[in-house]
This record gives C-alpha cells, sequence and structure tokens, in this order.
C-alpha cells in the first residue's frame, strides 16, 4: 500500500499513523468466507479419490504417482502428497525430483528441517537441471533461516513515484477560513510531481525453544521521499513495535496465539518533526481452519503533533488514538489469499474540534501465477486492493467555519504488482487513485499516483 501525504496539515497525523486491523462491514464478508472454505473442504475429492486407487494399483508409474501429487497439493492436502512421493522415493532412491518436490511440500508446511534435508540430497544429484537448481538456490535458505532460534529478515525498495496532485491541493481551488471561501494562490493549487523514494522493512524473530513455539517478534518500517520539485513536502518516517507472541493452548489448539506490546514513531515533514507517537497495544491470531486466521487487536497511541503556527486550522493535534480492529486472512487457494482490515479508531486533542471518530475498511487479493520465463524460480503476483476511511471531528474549527463540522470520506483504490527477477531481487509497482470528500472545501482531493522500482528481499 502506498503512503501518501497531503500539504493541508490536517490529514499529515492521520495518514501517518499506522494502519491497523477488520470491523463489522468485513466481519460478515469473512463469515462468509469461513462457510465457503469449509463447503470446499468438505467437498468430494472424486479425482484425488480416483488417482489414489489407481497408483495403488501401478506403484511404479511414476507419472500417475506425479499426477497425483499435483490434484492433492492443489486441494491442498499436501500430507497425501508428501505420503506418495516417500512412497516413490521408496521405490526408486536416486528420483531427483522426487527430492525436491518433497523440499517444496515441507516448506510449505512449515517443516523447514525436512525442506532442508531433501533440497540438500537433490542438490547432491548429478542430474540435476539448471531451472530445479537455481529454484533450490532459492528457497534452501529460507528454509535454513527458519530453523534458527534468532530469524532476521527483510525488505528494501527504492524507485521513482508520480503523483498528478502531489501537494494535496483542493480539488475546487479554494480554501474556507473564518467562514469565507478564498482562492488559492498559483502557489498552492494542484501540482503533480515526481520523487524518488526509499522503504524499509525489517522483522526480527527470537524464537525461545520452549517447545510451544512462543516468540519475541520485532517489527520496523521506514519511508522517506524526495521531492524533484515541492521540496518543502519532503517525507521521512519510521515505526517499530516489540512484543512476545506467546501460544495459548499449543497442543489443543496449535496457531492461536496472543501477543502484547509496544510501539512507537515519528514523522518528519519538509525536514522538519511533524507528528510523534509511543504507546502499546495488543493483537491476538486466531486460526479457525488451515486456510482462514482472524485477528483482532487494540492499540493505544499518544500523539504529539507539531503544527508550528497554523495551529488553529489544524485538525489533527496532540493527544490520545484509541484504536479497535479485527483482520482477516484466508488462503482461498495455494494461489489466491484474501486479506481484509477494519477498525474503529477514536482520538482527542488539545480542543473539541480536534477530537474526532474514525471508521475504516480495507481489503486486498493477491494472485499468484507462474511468470513466463523458465528462469525466474518465484512467482509474480497481483494485488489489487481497496480501503474506505470515514472521518467525523466532534466540533465545527472556528477558524475554519464556526458552523459546519468536517466530515471526511476518502476512497483509495489500486493494484500492486510484483515481479521477481532473480532469486530475491523483484521489480515492484503500484498504481493507485485516492479521492476524498469532505464537508469543507479543504479537505476535498483527488490523486493518482504510480510508484515503481526494484526491490530486494533477505
Amino acid at each position: 500500500m502506498t503512503l501518501s501525504l497531503r500539504a493541508a496539515p490536517d490529514w499529515r497525523a492521520l495518514r501517518i499513523c499506522a494502519l491497523l486491523s477488520l470491523a463489522a462491514a468485513l466481519l460478515a464478508s469473512s463469515l462468509l468466507l469461513t462457510a465457503g472454505i469449509a463447503r470446499a473442504q468438505e467437498a468430494p475429492l472424486s479425482e484425488q479419490q480416483s488417482l489414489f486407487l489407481r497408483m495403488m494399483r501401478e506403484p511404479t508409474n511414476y507419472e500417475l504417482t506425479f499426477e497425483f501429487v499435483r490434484v492433492a497439493t492443489a486441494n491442498e492436502d499436501y500430507e497425501a502428497a508428501i505420503g506418495a512421493l516417500e512412497r516413490l522415493l521408496y521405490y526408486q532412491p536416486t528420483l531427483t525430483r522426487v527430492k525436491y518436490e518433497l523440499g517444496i511440500l515441507y516448506f510449505r508446511l512449515r517443516s523447514f528441517e525436512m525442506a532442508k534435508h531433501y533440497f540438500t540430497e537433490a542438490l547432491k544429484s548429478p542430474d540435476l537441471d539448471p531451472v530445479t537448481r537455481e529454484r533450490i538456490a532459492t528457497y534452501l535458505p529460507d528454509a535454513d533461516k527458519q530453523t534458527r532460534a534468532s530469524r532476521f529478515s527483510g525488505f528494501a525498495q527504492a524507485g521513482v513515484r508520480y503523483q498528478s496532485n502531489a501537494n494535496f491541493s483542493p480539488s475546487t481551488g479554494t480554501i474556507r477560513l473564518n467562514g469565507v471561501d478564498l482562492a488559492l494562490l498559483p502557489v498552492g493549487r494542484r501540482q503533480a510531481d515526481w520523487n524518488a523514494f526509499e522503504m524499509l522493512g525489517l522483522s526480527h524473530d527470537y524464537d525461545f525453544q520452549n517447545q510451544r513455539g512462543d516468540l519475541f517478534e520485532t517489527r520496523f518500517t521506514g519511508y522517506a521521499t524526495q521531492q524533484f520539485k515541492l521540496t518543502d513536502l519532503d517525507v521521512a518516517l519510521f515505526d517499530i513495535s516489540a512484543g512476545p507472541r506467546l501460544m495459548i493452548a499449543p497442543e489443543m489448539y496449535p496457531g492461536l496465539s496472543i501477543k502484547p506490546y509496544v510501539v512507537g514513531g515519528n514523522a518528519w515533514v519538509g525536514g522538519k518533526s511533524y507528528v510523534g507517537s509511543a504507546g502499546a497495544g495488543v493483537s491476538m491470531n486466531i486460526p479457525v481452519f488451515n486456510r482462514l486466521a482472524f485477528v483482532p487487536g487494540f492499540e493505544w497511541r499518544n500523539a504529539t503533533v507539531n503544527t508550528g503556527d497554523v495551529f488553529p486550522v489544524t485538525g489533527f493535534g496532540s493527544g490520545n488514538w484509541y484504536t479497535g480492529s479485527l483482520g482477516v486472512v484466508a488462503n482461498l487457494t495455494s494461489m489466491v489469499k484474501f486479506e481484509g482490515v477494519g477498525l474503529y479508531r477514536e482520538g482527542n486533542g488539545m480542543a473539541s474540534f480536534q477530537a474526532f471518530h474514525q471508521w475504516e475498511a480495507q481489503a486486498a487479493l493477491t494472485f499468484e501465477f507462474t511468470p513466463p520465463f523458465a528462469f525466474v524460480s518465484r512467482n509474480w503476483s497481483v494485488s489489487p486492493f481497496a480501503r474506505y476511511t470515514r472521518t467525523a471531528f466532534d466540533a465545527p474549527n472556528p477558524f475554519v467555519d464556526p458552523f459546519v463540522r468536517e466530515f471526511d470520506r476518502e476512497w483509495v483504490y489500486g493494484a500492486m504488482f510484483n515481479t521477481p527477477i532473480w532469486r530475491n531481487v523483484a521489480v515492484s509497482t503500484t498504481v493507485q487513485f485516492d479521492q476524498t470528500k469532505s464537508t469543507l472545501p479543504n479537505y476535498s482531493q483527488h490523486n493518482f499516483s504510480v510508484m515503481t522500482g526494484p526491490s530486494v528481499r533477505f
């Protein structure tokens, strides 16, 4: 998702604050997903059963076994696929393709030690083709990392971004002060611009190795831009959180966990500190099936907003922000993933017109597909997404309009494209359109943006 800031200081703090998690609007759709997944799991696997019976009659028919493995994998019955391949390997221990397929299946099951074993065995085979060797060289380091107690990983991207309304100027070309609409000067009107950007995400997991699966998780996100023309809108920000993830009932309910954490961050606009925040929260992971999980959470942040000499017309100010959220993650198939998040946020400020109530819902579908080039070892993906945000302030801002209370509705639509080109190196592109409608002309705007650049995972 693209980070963006508007020139009017009212939106900067809100856009900078982390978007967290799915409320009632998405809960209904999540329950429908639950029912759909349950029906899919209960559906008879006639093709798989038929292939299984044929495979039992022809234990040395390799192609028949591979066809059974393909169907079982598509049904996400990885254990059945592994059983068939292990049986085939018993009859013919030198089959390199079987060792590679077993490594992939164990990787999907998160049995990383077994994945390492079979990947390593496959690499020893002199008849291993170059394409498969490259794929193993891609996934083996990932499997090895997951077997360690201390696991560090990251994502970095740099590139360029174009915005049709880089200063988030009002669409009407006017701004309201003291109840009077005034025409914007040329310098304040809608301006397109390019910028260079850098994005960094870091994560560290420490496995307590207590046989329960408890971890200590640390997450860091950083983002910076350098505008080509509007340099007073250069942005830099970071956000960091840390806390233990504790398994609640690992024997009875694998995957059920709770995570208390502390969180903090800061953002700069035009080289000056604009907003800093610190707080704490708690989230849970509640798996329903192996394909579906809910993620409820609550977070409190104390935000300090530095508005300089524009305090009277600032919508958001220093205060406490409280966020309740619910998220859902559904692996609809092995190649299609749904993620939804919704929240309710309440904020207070030094003045009543800075207090607000906010509702937000966002969703994304990720479609993976095989790249057109055999030498590319990771799947490509496209992820269309949408977000709706509704923000209502408690009282009119007398310095803007003493009789009209600010009420904003924002829609964001877009898609992310990720195209790996070699192992962990990819080209990532995001296309996005966002539009805000407000009861005050100051905050109604629309913007089209495209950002692209090379990315690397490590």
